[in-house]
């Protein structure tokens, strides 16, 4: 027995010591908590702790913030990015925006999951786009794992709104995306044994919950000190500018904008854009997406279960189809025809769940819409803002 003592005795001071730190933890969260000026968090593209963590979440959903999950379209912070326009009259809510480059329906699905308290009345809406259903075996480890959250992760197993069969499905996934490579280990051995459902695999995930349990406590306490440091960094509360929205005049301005920054090309994206990645490579795109089939991604499964997930928790988000740069996407060999079965796919999936669909296909050849050949610009946001102001203010 004596020499099992000194392995035990570590163990157990080790928990007190987490324990008694969560409760100090705890006490300063509290008194930082209502004070501080969110505003900063909202607003920025990729930020980590607010998209890996909970609690900064679980702050701004307090607010009754439009919770807004997109991908690299977020950064596109043009004077009409809803950060640059909400609130407003009318509209007397923030929004707070979740995702950054290779944000996709997986990370989507665990980042919503992560807010505590969701119901039906919250303001929720999701940019779909085109090029998360590029490839065929989806998301690709290298563009997953930077945006994967270990703690988000375990947060979908723990809740009991989720279906098993959800459950499942996610774990398979997660199982199959990080199967090579030498990170996110423990998360590939509990998602591979709960894919399983067998006797042998319940066995061990019995064996081990109390390491998982533990993992997932200290995953919970880094958020919380990370989150107690973002608050230290930020101004006490103020009173919020309640603009006032003219949009004829807002379009007018947009398409000024436009006019001044598109002068070089025929395919309507932005000068700089395209000298950067498009004049030298003009020939060599030409058809390069022929073989390309949207809609045999997995991604179409990863949506459905964000579908599918969504309406368990009980919310009905706004999907929002953003569309692509029609010229550029019929040059590099993705018809029209093509495109148009993938938009009324992916609409007709979410309608059948009792989503609204806001499907931007009509937008694909607009001039100044997009900013390149697949992000929301000038006056593609400022149609999105509008879109959803009529949203989630109707009666």
């Amino acid at each position: 027995m004596k020499k099992y003592r000194y392995f035990i005795i570590p163990i157990i001071c080790t928990i007190i010591f987490a324990f008694a730190f969560n409760v100090i933890l705890d006490k300063k969260y509290e008194e930082v908590k209502d004070k501080k000026d969110l505003g900063t968090i909202k607003h920025t593209p990729d930020h980590k702790i607010r998209d890996k963590g909970v609690l900064l979440k679980d702050e701004m959903h307090y607010e009754s913030d439009l919770i807004l999950l997109g991908s690299s379209e977020l950064a596109n912070l043009v004077d009409q990015n809803p950060v640059n326009v909400f609130p407003f009259k009318g509209a007397e809510y923030d929004v707070s925006i979740y995702g950054t480059a290779h944000t996709q329906s997986l990370h989507h699905t665990a980042m919503l999951n992560s807010i505590s308290n969701l119901n039906s009345d919250d303001k929720i809406a999701i940019i779909v786009s085109a090029q998360w259903f590029q490839y065929e075996e989806g998301t690709g480890r290298d563009s997953f794992t930077p945006n994967f959250s270990e703690q988000q992760f375990y947060k979908i197993f723990n809740n009991d709104k989720i279906s098993k069969e959800s459950k499942i499905y996610y774990a398979e996934r997660i199982s199959e995306i990080l199967k090579q490579g030498d990170t996110f280990v423990e998360e590939r051995i509990y998602a591979n044994l709960y894919s399983k459902d067998n006797i042998l695999s319940k066995i061990a995930l019995s064996l081990l919950s109390p390491y998982y349990e533990f993992k997932e406590y200290m995953l919970d306490t880094k958020d919380k000190v990370q989150t107690i440091k973002v608050f230290e960094t930020l101004n006490n509360k103020k009173d919020t500018n309640i603009k006032v929205i003219n949009w004829e005049e807002e379009y007018e301005k947009a398409e000024i904008e436009g006019t001044s920054k598109v002068t070089n090309n025929y395919m309507n994206v932005e000068d700089s854009y395209y000298d950067k990645y498009l004049r030298a490579r003009y020939d060599e795109l030409n058809g390069y997406w022929e073989n390309v089939d949207l809609l045999k991604s997995k991604e179409v499964q990863d949506y459905e279960l964000f579908l599918n997930i969504s309406s368990e928790l009980g919310v009905k988000p706004l999907i929002i189809l953003a569309p692509v740069n029609g010229i550029y996407y019929d040059y590099i060999g993705l018809t029209k025809e093509e495109r148009n079965l993938f938009y009324n796919n992916i609409e007709q999936m979410a309608k059948e769940k009792g989503f609204d669909v806001l499907n931007l296909q009509s937008k694909e050849y607009e001039k100044y819409y997009l900013t390149d050949v697949m992000h929301l610009g000038w006056k593609g946001w400022l149609n999105v803002d509008e879109e959803m102001y009529k949203h989630f203010n109707k009666e």
